[in-house]
């Protein structure tokens, strides 16, 4: 398939919080059932990518992110030019981190997504319509089909079912990132475990019953059920994120919860003013960091 005349292409991806996780079982080959609320946030990655002669090589400005097969961008990026059937062409991608790694409000799956998107825009469509574009992407990770287009949905199955939803408003929020990481490896074997024990984990059956519509599209999310399934286990290894969960409630926010399955705690607030007031109240040099944030209607922006 023949190249376009753009060969370098930046984009911005952005982070996403879930506004309720639900993990209803594992499925044949590694995959979980879900059922989740996604939302995309104002937090976010830089990516340039340049076509070239050779392969593909990836660079990122954190030496935590990988820069070989292991990184999920590349991995995105040669599966693209198979599909495309593009053997004499490569592609460079740089990755600026602003996502961090670790924190659950999926940097990598936006890394994933946006190189999708790249390739796309600097090869041509990948053959077989949205039907292979969401499949590749379910294949990568659960949230990366909502970050193709992002703002906020409801999704289920693996991530690739996924209904639409309209962000009411710019929410504010209040990211608490500990200095510390979790897989998501890790935490998915640990939820499996727990659940295989016999152990309870947070679900519907304390939440009132189904999510209602109005839940599903409030500024804020299903504010009465809301839950992430994760919490259970990842506080019982990590006490503290529990009591950061409790201080964000204290500080004045209508919901905290884990984001995703990774080690950030994200609160909603009513508006912009509670928010800063809490930040104030939560500084800390050393044990966290914490960054101020908006919800956004989108999951990208192209930016040349």
């Amino acid at each position: 398939m023949s190249q376009t005349k753009d060969t370098i292409l930046k984009i911005r991806v952005f982070a996403k919080i879930n506004l309720s996780l639900r993990i209803l079982g594992r499925l044949e080959g590694g995959y979980h059932s879900l059922e989740t609320i996604f939302q995309n946030i104002s937090l976010s990655d830089h990516l340039t990518l340049r076509t070239t002669p050779g392969a593909v090589d990836v660079h990122s400005d954190d030496p935590s992110v990988p820069n070989g097969p292991e990184n999920i961008a590349y991995r995105v990026a040669v599966a693209c030019l198979q599909m495309l059937d593009i053997r004499d062409r490569g592609l460079e991608i740089n990755i600026e981190k602003g996502i961090p790694v670790g924190s659950g409000l999926g940097g990598g799956s936006a890394d994933a997504a946006g190189t999708i998107i790249a390739c796309e825009r600097l090869f041509g469509p990948l053959p077989g319509g949205d039907t292979a574009l969401y499949a590749l992407a379910a294949s990568i990770g659960a949230d990366v089909p909502f970050l193709l287009s992002g703002g906020r949905a409801l999704a289920w199955g693996i991530g690739e079912r996924m209904l639409r939803l309209p962000v009411s408003k710019p929410t504010s929020l209040l990211l608490v990132l500990p200095n510390l990481s979790v897989s998501t490896l890790w935490a998915y074997r640990a939820l499996d475990n727990s659940q295989a024990e016999g152990i309870s984990t947070e679900t519907m059956d304390v939440n009132s019953g189904p999510l209602k519509w109005e839940e599903l599209i409030g500024p804020l999310g299903p504010v009465e059920g809301i839950v992430n399934d994760f919490e259970p286990v990842i506080f019982a290894h990590h006490p503290e994120l529990r009591d950061i969960k409790h201080r964000l409630i204290e500080a004045g926010a209508k919901v905290a919860l884990l984001s995703g399955s990774g080690s950030g705690i994200f609160g909603l607030f009513e508006d912009k003013k509670k928010r800063d007031a809490a930040k104030t109240a939560l500084e800390s040099p050393e044990d966290y960091r914490l960054i101020s944030a908006n919800f956004l209607d989108r999951a990208f922006d192209i930016l040349e």
